[in-house]
């Protein structure tokens, strides 16, 4: 064999790499434009957080001025939770008996992440007005947020039966 059949075969090799690489990037594309479509599974339990139907603990948030509040546990470097924030101002807007509560993650507030034993963000936990937890878990959308809403109606509806 002659030396230009190897740089040959060397060159088609390459261009064979360079096709692959840009068939997996395309196929990342489309796997990412599924992932929107898809329906959101609604707020996920983490393995942290309090079980429903334990009393919140009293950190400073007063859950008796309505019928619902949420405690948004959240980060300053958070990019999820900074998109979130001006939608869940919104929906308190939409919802009147749902009040929100943010806790940020510092040195100040970092008694109230254990006590509610919260390590991650953007993480929601549904209060009733008697200070029961209704149900929590990380949410990265306004979706997942309203569908933790209508789980802690309906879990509330349920104890009250």
């Amino acid at each position: 064999m002659s030396g230009g059949v190897w740089v040959a075969s060397y060159v088609l090799l390459w261009v064979a790499v360079v096709v692959l690489a840009f068939a997996v990037v395309v196929l990342l594309r489309q796997i990412g434009v599924l992932h929107t479509r898809l329906r959101p599974m609604g707020v996920h339990f983490a393995g942290e957080g309090l079980p429903v139907d334990t009393r919140a603990p009293d950190v400073g948030v007063a859950f008796d001025a309505r019928d619902l509040t949420l405690v948004m546990f959240t980060s300053p470097t958070c990019t999820v939770c900074a998109a979130l924030l001006p939608a869940l101002r919104a929906l308190e807007r939409e919802y009147t008996d749902t009040g929100v509560v943010t806790v940020e993650h510092s040195d100040a507030t970092q008694p109230t992440f254990r006590a509610y034993n919260v390590s991650s963000t953007p993480y929601v936990v549904a209060v009733d007005a008697q200070g029961h937890v209704r149900g929590g878990g990380v949410a990265n959308s306004l979706e997942q947020v309203e569908e933790l809403i209508a789980t802690a109606r309906a879990h509330e509806h349920e104890v009250e039966a």
